[in-house]
């Protein structure tokens, strides 16, 4: 982001009453102060634990939770409060298509989402100060898929069931990695603000969330505004389970909409370090399961997926010969996502099982011993 009809949105400004309310809700001038506010619950117990595994960290918060209380049942307590605009029967819906849509995901996640996200200079330097994804590329692409995976099993992200602990896993990392950079005396706060803070936490659901279904469709996929809504629904209390402030989770699409234009408008400074963070993702992606594509291949649906605008800032040249497959695997998904809706329910329910099942393969087969993992359990 931003697209070239994005850049002609933040241009036109706010088209209605509504629209103006929520730009001004998500001004520049507000997004920057949520740039000085972290996760307090979260921070106030990595301040006294051993940062490990995330496992080990969520089962020693647990455990002091229990001997002590304090700041470890305040952290659990709020991960466990569910905010009454939740309905886990209607969230069910949104569990079922991002498992339909798990390998489309998975590519718009690897092509776009995370490219773009380099776009974003300050808090792409998170990962540059940490060195994580420069070291080892594939695994934490793999840790992020085991994520998404644990968030669509059974349960869900309802209180108590895997995805749940896998996002309060994923929360207690982010605190982790915020100590991290403020013990180390070398994070720049005065240049980045504070790593991982409010405004980068709603960027990263909306990186899972506005720009996974913005890509799916721009693959060619029928993807209707009814499922967008789900998809949103379900993002937003998971984005609660992260930290994510309440001002902060947007209500509908359209709102979501508003946010990623302000926030991208409010970010998006692509840098020679960004666009070396995206091109080493996409290279030491090729090849690797489920899609085996090539290099090229994988820079080629990024240039469709992100648009001219990133394209050309981040050097974006895939040859013809890709740009021409790319297109022709659009047309096939396009026609096989409007045979699927037409199928019957009971084949909607065996596809979504089946890429579940995949899913939960390539990362076994990926990261091996399931008690090494980045989050040891799998829905």
């Amino acid at each position: 982001m931003p697209t070239a009809e994005e850049y002609r949105r933040i241009e036109s400004g706010p088209q209605c009453p509504q629209e103006r309310i929520w730009w001004d809700k998500y001004s520049h001038e507000n997004l920057e102060k949520w740039r000085q506010v972290c996760d307090d619950p979260a921070d106030a117990c990595t301040a006294l634990i051993k940062r490990g595994r995330p496992s080990d960290m969520l089962d020693e918060v647990m455990v002091r939770a229990k001997e002590e209380g304090g700041v470890f049942q305040v952290f659990l307590d709020e991960c466990n409060t569910v905010p009454g605009w939740v309905d886990f029967e209607e969230m069910e819906k949104g569990r079922r298509i991002f498992q339909r849509y798990a390998p489309m995901q998975g590519l718009v996640l690897m092509c776009s989402s995370l490219v773009e996200g380099y776009a974003h200079n300050k808090p792409a330097q998170v990962l540059v100060s940490t060195g994580r994804l420069q070291r080892d590329v594939t695994k934490r692409i793999y840790e992020t898929g085991q994520l998404l995976h644990n968030m669509v099993g059974k349960e869900g992200i309802r209180p108590g069931g895997q995805g749940h602990r896998t996002l309060m896993e994923v929360r207690l990392i982010h605190s982790a990695v915020r100590q991290f950079l403020w013990n180390g005396g070398k994070w720049e706060a005065d240049k980045y603000d504070q790593p991982i803070n409010q405004e980068d936490m709603a960027g990263t659901v909306l990186e899972f969330d506005f720009m996974v279904a913005r890509g799916i469709r721009k693959l060619g996929v029928n993807v209707t505004d009814e499922e967008m809504a789900l998809m949103h629904y379900y993002w937003r209390y998971a984005g609660h389970v992260l930290g994510v402030k309440e001002e902060l989770l947007t209500t509908t699409p359209a709102e979501q909409e508003v946010l990623a234009l302000q926030l991208t408008s409010h970010l998006y400074q692509p840098t020679p370090q960004g666009e070396s963070l995206a091109k080493a993702l996409l290279r030491d992606m090729a090849g690797e399961p489920p899609f085996n594509l090539s290099e090229d291949t994988l820079l080629a649906f990024s240039e469709l997926l992100v648009g001219p605008v990133l394209s050309k800032d981040f050097h974006i040249r895939p040859s013809r010969s890709s740009k021409m497959k790319v297109q022709m695997i659009r047309s096939l998904l396009k026609a096989s996502s409007y045979g699927a809706k037409l199928a019957p329910e009971t084949f909607q329910k065996l596809l979504e099982s089946t890429n579940h099942k995949l899913r939960r393969k390539r990362i076994e087969d990926a990261l091996g011993d399931p008690s090494t993992y980045a989050f040891r359990g799998m829905a």
